[in-house]
């Protein structure tokens, strides 16, 4: 007898009714099949560390799906994004009704896998994973702050220092979030690299900035300032360096359509009715 391709799974939901309805459709599904489901909301994963699961689904919207990228680091099985939520960017269309023939073309190997890379945070002796970016703001947004940067490229090593609101940076699947809505570069999910963009620069030359992958960035806030990771305050700082870095630690995502028209579609979302 064959061993299944997945023999455990993990849904991770968010706790409102209708994703509550869709995760428990999912679990169903899923148990049919003999796979062994445990679930958990996703402000509740800490229940879970340690644990593996090959494979993983998440129900909710892009909070759900930027809330779980920040908080689990190695990812052992690959993700099956089922939407429920007022942003679906990380989402594929999947009518609740037609679940089940989803997970059909799950367990027959009907679909290809997306790899989005995430960058690695590190403030103090924690350590954050970003889909979108980390974002360093001064508290104080009546007045322009300062902002150390060091960034070391395998080419480059260099200083500046920057007067603005903030500084954001994050990797290629993050360049179609904050970052775009502060005119930074839009960059395809499956480029390998890191963006650094400035919001609202007392510098009127000081422009976006693309970088390899395996640079390092590090913005040190000479300003009481908020940190943030994929729009989430993680933490208050003042002369603490912040450092991004692309992490190996990408996320797996199963994908059951052909790639889409993605500039388009992201650019199209943006546009005024």
């Amino acid at each position: 007898m064959e061993t299944p391709v997945f023999t455990s799974a993990l849904v991770i939901f968010k706790p409102s009714w209708s994703c509550i309805e869709v995760a428990k459709k999912l679990t169903d599904h899923l148990r049919r099949r003999g796979i062994e489901v445990e679930s958990a909301w996703v402000d509740d994963l800490y229940r879970i560390e340690g644990k593996e699961f090959s494979l993983i689904a998440l129900v909710g919207g892009d909070g759900t799906f930027l809330r779980f990228s920040r908080l689990a680091g190695k990812i052992l099985g690959p993700i099956f994004p089922v939407p429920c939520g007022r942003r679906t960017a990380f989402y594929e269309e999947i009518n609740p009704e037609e679940l089940g023939s989803f997970v059909d073309r799950l367990f027959s190997g009907d679909f290809f896998i997306e790899y989005l890379p995430r960058a690695r945070v590190v403030i103090e002796n924690r350590e954050y994973n970003a889909l979108n970016e980390v974002m360093v703001v001064n508290v104080d947004q009546g007045r322009v702050g300062s902002f150390k940067l060091t960034i070391k490229t395998p080419s480059v090593s260099t200083e500046l220092e920057v007067e603005s609101d903030g500084v954001i940076v994050g990797p290629s699947p993050g360049s179609s979030a904050y970052n775009l809505s502060a005119r930074g570069p839009l960059m395809d999910f499956s480029y390998l690299g890191l963006f650094v963009n400035f919001l609202n620069p007392l510098q009127l030359n000081l422009t976006p900035i693309v970088l390899p992958f395996t640079s390092k960035v590090v913005v040190e806030p000479e300003v009481v300032s908020s940190v943030y990771v994929d729009g989430e305050k993680v933490s208050s700082v003042y002369n603490t360096p912040v450092e991004a870095t692309g992490s190996w630690e990408w996320l797996r995502v199963v994908r059951f359509r052909a790639p889409r028209g993605w500039i388009l579609d992201v650019l199209a979302k943006r546009a005024l009715n």
